[in-house]
């Protein structure tokens, strides 16, 4: 309570900074033109193009929501939503931290949720009229839900799991692929038989407690069991998801599951003018550079046809066509593009910053010079450090895991997790905002590296191969960021 209770204050304080703010950024206008259209006409449309699917749904459902209670174009009021859906996500949190004893401690759990809820970046997307906020809800308790099943073979966790998954899809549609490789672990996963440990430790710190292995050990499921719960999370994830994936498919006449901008996303990623770094910025490419004339002129090569009279559904699809070819025909260019953005998905939380910089969200009142430049430093300090600190704890808590049983397969869900976003943007191109929602697993192994770190430097010295994997990975990064830093100060920007 004191957690939410403080977390509540420090919100309602930025708030009042933010309340007359308008849009600043384009994805927002974007969501909001969709959402005024959704409270005024009930269509999913924007003026001058008819319906259209080229944002997940959900989002601008629920804003359309707010602005018909609360009036057209009331930020103030979806800024108080996204408030309580972040305090809410802060309980979450602390169930899921709950669902890894033997993991972490409860006094862990605390720190899990309280490191949450003051994470500085995700404190500022409550006050963006963006996904981040809501995805990281779903997808939180998506994680939460599937643990749950993973421990203890519940059916309603697994329903609940294939429901959250599909508000998630809907919310950002890299989530419609997850169902099928999540119901393939919870049929290998769920009901590991956990078998009895002794006691471990680091030096004289205790880590593990023999009991809930114990209670683990009565908790083995049969296959029927496995299947049932893998085809519910695969039924109700189905269910949610098939009434818009058909209305999009009928509208863009292609199988078109969530929106229409995988297919560019993945273009723009892999391309002949793709950056090399910063491949997301090719949105910006202006003809005839930008991926739709490059698309047009080689469509048009090829089978002599034209963009215009084809659905935004079917230019997704050709773009993916045109990904595929290019990858084939430059493997070497796309490694190397595919590394960068790999480093990219990493990259240090600028986007507030660079924001302010420009003098959004009322930063253009301060004066300009030494106290702008203090205020931004401060607040670089305040978003940055939190971020270096807690990826270098997590990489630190993956390096010191002990895969016992009793823990084994929550583990592997959420590294599992990590490694499907960072693959999917790494296909196609990585910013930095898309790690965020991924910030609470990695608070879950910053934490456990701190509730473990007595005796660590006496284990990774007695393994020195987790030892290089942890000074590779901080050296990678490390040298990476600097070099970041240095491009933003060379471009005189964030």
């Amino acid at each position: 309570m004191w957690i939410l209770g403080l977390g509540l204050i420090l919100r309602c304080a930025i708030l009042v900074i933010f309340g007359g703010e308008t849009l600043e950024i384009v994805d927002e206008t974007h969501y909001n033109a969709l959402a005024v259209e959704l409270a005024q006409s009930g269509l999913y449309m924007t003026p001058g193009e008819g319906l259209v699917s080229i944002r997940p749904p959900l989002y601008p459902w629920v804003l359309s929501v707010i602005y018909k209670i609360f009036g057209l174009e009331n930020y103030t009021a979806v800024r108080i939503f996204q408030i309580f859906i972040s305090l809410l996500t802060t309980l979450v949190v602390y169930g899921l931290a709950r669902e890894w004893d033997g993991f972490l401690t409860s006094r862990g759990a605390l720190w899990t949720a309280a490191l949450f809820c003051f994470y500085p970046s995700l404190v500022a997307e409550n006050y963006l009229l963006l996904t981040e906020t809501l995805f990281t809800f779903w997808l939180v308790l998506v994680l939460w839900t599937a643990s749950r099943f993973l421990r203890t073979g519940s059916i309603y966790a697994a329903a609940f799991c294939g429901v959250f998954i599909a508000f998630g899809a809907l919310t950002r549609s890299i989530l419609w692929l997850s169902p099928i490789p999540l119901a393939v672990f919870f049929m290998i996963f769920a009901g590991w038989k956990f078998t009895s440990v002794t006691q471990e430790t680091y030096g004289s710190r205790r880590i593990y407690d023999p009991r809930d292995t114990q209670d683990l050990h009565n908790t083995h499921f049969t296959w029927k069991q496995r299947v049932f719960g893998a085809f519910l999370l695969l039924i109700f994830a189905g269910v949610g998801m098939a009434p818009w994936i058909i209305r999009n498919t009928r509208l863009q006449e292609t199988f078109t599951p969530i929106d229409c901008m995988s297919g560019r996303n993945l273009m723009m990623g892999n391309y002949e003018f793709t950056p090399f770094y910063r491949a997301w910025d090719a949105i910006s490419a202006q003809p005839p550079y930008d991926w739709y004339t490059v698309l047009d002129k080689a469509v048009y090569e090829k089978d002599g046809l034209d963009l215009d009279p084809l659905t935004q559904g079917e230019k997704d699809r050709l773009a993916s066509a045109y990904v595929k070819d290019f990858i084939k025909k430059n493997p070497g260019l796309t490694l190397k593009r595919d590394l960068m953005k790999a480093l990219c998905f990493w990259q240090l939380e600028r986007s507030t910053l660079a924001g302010v910089a420009q003098g959004f969200w009322g930063f253009d009142q301060i004066p300009t010079g030494t106290p702008r430049q203090v205020a931004l430093v401060a607040l670089a300090g305040t978003i940055l450090l939190p971020y270096v600190s807690m990826f270098a704890l997590a990489t630190l808590g993956v390096c010191i895991l002990r895969y016992r049983a009793s823990f084994l397969p929550i583990v592997a869900l959420m590294l599992a997790v990590i490694l499907y976003f960072w693959l999917l943007h790494t296909l196609a191109f990585a910013h930095e905002r898309y790690h965020l929602p991924l910030i609470p697993i990695l608070i879950l192994f910053a934490v456990y590296a701190v509730e473990n770190f007595h005796g660590t430097r006496k284990y990774l010295s007695q393994n020195s191969f987790r030892l290089t994997i942890f000074s590779l990975i901080l050296a990678i990064f490390g040298i990476f960021w600097i070099c970041e830093i240095w491009w933003a100060m060379k471009s005189g920007g964030m």
